[in-house]
């Protein structure tokens, strides 16, 4: 067993060590031209727009939604003697921690393989850091300032499409397609 662990680790490492860094370039402020004379504008607020809000708490609350959701109906997969804390699944946001300290083997089955076991703990800790999550997303969402300035309405342009250059290194080069529709 120690070596499966180990031939699997020694696998995964090389693939992990040999990413390339990422390059990027360095952001460029828009300075507009001042005519002498004039008084200059002060810099705009680097604040989102006012519909930000409103597509947080949204976002944030179908987050939280779907992954109650998943866990409601995994609960209802299991009965309560097949899976220690399904029932504990069906509460909103604190039910997988619940079911989490509940883990075990069942007692209708008690030698059960302690990799379902893992890998139940696994997914019942990811939903519940997903629920948590999405309401850090609403509360977000509800807190967040934005500017006060209704955004200048966007030229009407048609479709463009132009190739770009794409770098992968020292040893590649690529082409891209981007699009703006």
């Amino acid at each position: 067993m120690r070596f499966r662990v180990l031939f699997t680790f020694g696998l995964t490492l090389p693939s992990a060590l040999a990413a390339a860094p990422a390059h990027a370039e360095e952001p460029v402020s828009p300075v507009a031209p001042v005519a002498l004379g004039e008084p200059s504008a002060p810099p705009p607020a680097d604040l989102p727009p006012p519909g930000a809000r409103s597509t947080l708490i949204v976002a944030g609350a179908a987050t939280t939604v779907v992954s109650y959701g998943l866990a409601l109906g995994a609960s209802f997969l299991f009965e309560p003697n097949e899976l220690n804390g399904s029932k504990d699944l069906r509460i909103p946001i604190a039910g997988p921690w619940m079911a989490l300290g509940k883990t075990g083997c069942p007692t209708s089955t008690p030698d059960c393989s302690k990799a379902t076991l893992v890998i139940g703990a696994i997914l019942t800790v990811f939903d519940g850091i997903t629920q948590i999550g999405g309401l850090g997303i609403i509360g977000e969402g509800l807190f967040l300032k934005t500017s006060s300035a209704v955004p200048a309405p966007r030229k009407a342009e048609g479709p463009a499409v132009r190739a770009v250059p794409l770098n992968f290194g020292k040893d590649g080069v690529g082409l891209g397609v981007v699009g703006i529709f």
